[in-house]
């Protein structure tokens, strides 16, 4: 059998088929050709651009698209779309960057109190979630007012298209900030704080779940057997800590790319304020009974690229001449003792975890005369580091422990960064390891997981995991520098939050 993994981003969308074995057969990946700059996407665009790359890896030489059993979906989440009962898009699709709905949260959570919406959704309620957005619809434009009959978040959507089943999976429902975490479906208390009839929104099901078979004219169109069976997958994170193996508790994935994002797994729904009020979540995992929770700095791999093109010419020009990464270049200009600089790197705000203080800017201390590119790009991944850090000594009191990282992303190809991260969350945070995914595509490889496992290929996403999910060595803490990055650790805390006050 075969398996397909859909992974929808917020600009371009990928394909990725699996033998049942769990080894990649091929890939196919296409860009919208549509911006979310302006915070709205077309809808119609994002699905023909999934037929596309579904079309395109299907017809390759190394799969047989008469074995496909089955496609699994993750995407981004937030966005919306309103459908109306033909599945026609009645406006585009809202994204999270979109400045629409601040009036609209600010009406519920006044009606219901912050403390009251975050024990029923375990969700800290913002503008950014598809809630906000879809009472502005619903009051501002007359078309969704009158034909609205759900609204579908990206990988529902794609579902749907592919389909007809209007479902949302657990992990993508609490993206709404209209979830009852606990109770696993939508709130009709929140709902009715915001004048809406829960019948507008998807029905609810577990991540991993078949919602039917694809449609007989879209299977004859892409050339894909009508059995072919159509699984609501996850929220990408989630799907792409799936498919790097992260199925139980004390475990966590770090991705690292523009965004740096921990998300580790817990046992326990958490509802507390202090962690709902610190911008944390509590979202079902793609395994029942089990949770995971999102620790992010919006300035992640961006920050290096920053320092890259505003420092490091010399490093560009060589790595142009050499045929190599200007990165690598950079790896081997740092110093190999720890930096006596400190970056704050808030470069972007602080937008993600544990803060939210989107005035907040970043900081470089400590510099001289001296001071080289090498040192500001070390100690800029020690700071992505101890920014991280302290999201896991805020998620701590909480029950959540990491013994065991993952690391994915373009951070995960560094091994000076790899070795900081050992060193640092090994001193701070007692993690034991840290072990980089050879996986190339977690999100897709979780969405095959979720599929073989939901037509009963595999019994457990554990069984599948151990043919999907390719680690290399673990890199394990130094203790000798560990008294040192414990120190530097504490100082940076001190700096960071008193950058922070300065800003707010």
């Amino acid at each position: 059998m075969i398996l397909l993994g859909l992974d929808a981003g917020s600009t371009a969308i990928k394909c990725v088929a699996f033998s049942e074995e769990g080894r990649q057969l091929a890939l196919a990946y296409t860009e919208y050709g549509t911006s979310a700059g302006a915070g709205n996407m077309d809808a119609d665009a994002m699905f023909a651009a999934a037929k596309q790359v579904i079309a395109c890896c299907t017809a390759d030489d190394a799969v047989d698209a008469s074995d496909i059993a089955a496609i699994a979906v993750t995407s981004f989440g937030e966005a919306c779309v309103p459908v109306d009962r033909d599945g026609a898009c009645l406006s585009n699709m809202l994204m999270y960057t979109d400045n629409r709905g601040q009036l609209e949260a600010k009406r519920v959570l006044d009606s219901l109190g912050a403390d009251r919406v975050g024990e029923i959704t375990c969700t800290e309620f913002a503008p950014m979630y598809s809630l906000p957005k879809i009472i502005w619809l619903m009051e501002n434009d007359s078309t969704v007012r009158e034909r609205a009959y759900k609204f579908l978040q990206a990988a529902d959507f794609i579902c749907y298209r592919l389909s007809g089943a209007l479902t949302s999976n657990y992990a993508h429902a609490c993206r709404t900030a209209a979830f009852d975490v606990e109770a696993r479906r939508f709130s009709e208390e929140i709902l009715g704080a915001a004048g809406l009839d829960p019948a507008l929104m998807p029905d609810p099901v577990p991540c991993g779940t078949v919602v039917g078979t694809i449609l007989p004219d879209l299977a004859a169109e892409l050339g894909l057997p009508a059995s072919m069976r159509v699984v609501q997958g996850s929220h990408d994170q989630i799907a792409a800590a799936t498919g790097a193996g992260v199925l139980a508790p004390g475990q966590a994935v770090d991705g690292t790319g523009t965004v740096e994002c921990i998300t580790p797994v817990f046992d326990h729904i958490i509802r507390d304020r202090e962690f709902v009020g610190s911008n944390f979540a509590c979202v079902p995992h793609s395994v029942e009974g089990l949770y995971a929770t999102y620790a992010f700095n919006f300035s992640g791999g961006v920050l290096l690229k920053w320092i890259r093109d505003s420092f490091a010419s010399e490093e560009r020009r060589r790595a142009s001449e050499l045929g190599c990464s200007a990165y690598k270049l950079l790896d081997e200009a740092c110093p190999s003792e720890i930096s006596d600089l400190l970056v704050v790197p808030h470069f972007l705000g602080a937008g993600g975890t544990p803060d939210v203080v989107p005035t907040a800017k970043g900081s470089i201390i400590g510099m001289t005369m001296q001071t080289g590119v090498g040192e500001i790009y070390r100690a800029a991944m020690e700071g992505l580091t101890y920014e991280m850090a302290y999201n896991l000594e805020k998620l701590a009191p909480f029950g959540i422990s990491i013994t065991d990282l993952m690391a994915t992303g373009g951070g995960s190809c560094s091994p000076i960064w790899l070795r900081i991260k050992a060193d640092i969350f090994g001193a701070v945070s007692g993690i034991r390891s840290i072990t980089p995914l050879l996986t190339a595509e977690a999100g897709a490889a979780g969405c095959a997981m979720l599929a073989g496992r939901a037509i009963g290929l595999y019994s457990s996403l554990d069984e599948a995991a151990e043919l999907f999910v390719r680690r290399g060595e673990p890199v394990v803490p130094d203790g000798s520098v560990a008294e040192r990055y414990a120190e530097k650790y504490e100082k940076y805390k001190k700096i960071r939050n008193f950058a922070l006050d300065m800003y707010r």
